[in-house]
């Protein structure tokens, strides 16, 4: 008996300093993060110079870019569909040529609302054809993985047109009723798509809009960020996050996202695009 007791005392040390090794090697594991730049057209631009509108919209989604591109680090890219066809085709051209981006498409417009099924069904196909046809002649053409949709512009008549277009991945920056409780993607119930859900922490969805609508100033919004950058990093999971350009490219939103760029590369995050979240996903 005396025994026994001996061996189930040692057994169960051994079991809390395994659990305290797994404990301190997740809370010192490096991160996945998905960062997503969601380029959109300014507001403010309606009536102002080429140049000025440029520099809302073209220069300020390069601000963000130039962070992750100067490290070599990959981030995603979500275009809508008049921007790459007809506002800066070449620009998103040029975009989707370098190596650590990855091209999705965020639907026709900023403006997109829902529609009947035939007509959403012909939009995804228009914006779909349109970022697709942005790369260089000659060079290697490229398929559109994922939809980051406008909120409220589609419904679950959407899906079907997606496992039609054969789509891999949709963005959720709503947080679904689906996405409760999911911090990685998942295959979506009934379809062949995977749903990449945009982290939360302390009750706001991390992207920039969401966080600048809740009141926080770019302080907050690091401060927000590199907290849940280390606590996603100790559970082993990912963070996904969208910027802005209308939002984080300039002032003191970009000084917080440069910041939080520059602390979680310190920190030795493996910085992904959504597409290889989503395929790491498949995979394991």
């Amino acid at each position: 008996m005396y025994l026994k007791k001996i061996l189930l005392f040692v057994g169960l040390a051994l079991l809390m300093a395994q659990q305290l090794f797994a404990g301190v090697t997740a809370e010192s594991g490096p991160g996945v993060l998905n960062v997503i730049i969601d380029m959109q057209q300014s507001p403010l631009a309606e009536g102002k110079s080429q140049a000025e509108k440029e520099n809302l919209e073209m220069n300020s989604t390069t601000n963000l870019l130039n962070e992750v591109d100067s490290r070599g680090l990959a981030a995603s890219i979500a275009v809508t569909g008049d921007i790459a066809y007809s506002v800066y085709p070449l620009y998103v051209t040029m975009l989707g040529s370098k190596a650590n981006h990855e091209l999705m498409m965020g639907g026709m417009n900023g403006k997109d609302e829902l529609v009947s099924f035939e007509d959403q069904d012909s939009r995804l196909r228009k914006t779909k054809r349109y970022v697709e046809d942005d790369y260089i002649c000659g060079g290697k053409q490229f398929k559109v993985a994922g939809f980051m949709p406008v909120p409220n512009s589609f419904n679950q008549s959407s899906y079907k047109i997606l496992d039609d277009l054969a789509i891999l991945y949709l963005v959720d920056d709503t947080r679904m009723p689906e996405s409760q409780g999911k911090t990685g993607p998942y295959l979506m119930n009934g379809s062949a798509f995977y749903v990449v859900p945009v982290s939360e922490g302390q009750g706001v969805i991390l992207k920039d809009r969401a966080a600048k609508d809740a009141g926080l100033n770019g302080t907050d919004w690091y401060n927000l960020l590199a907290n849940k950058f280390d606590e996603s990093a100790g559970k082993g999971e990912p963070m996904v996050v969208v910027f802005t350009n209308t939002v984080s490219g300039s002032d003191e939103y970009l000084d917080a996202y440069k910041k939080f760029v520059e602390y979680a590369a310190g920190k030795g995050a493996n910085f992904v695009t959504s597409k290889e979240l989503v395929e790491s996903n498949k995979n394991a």
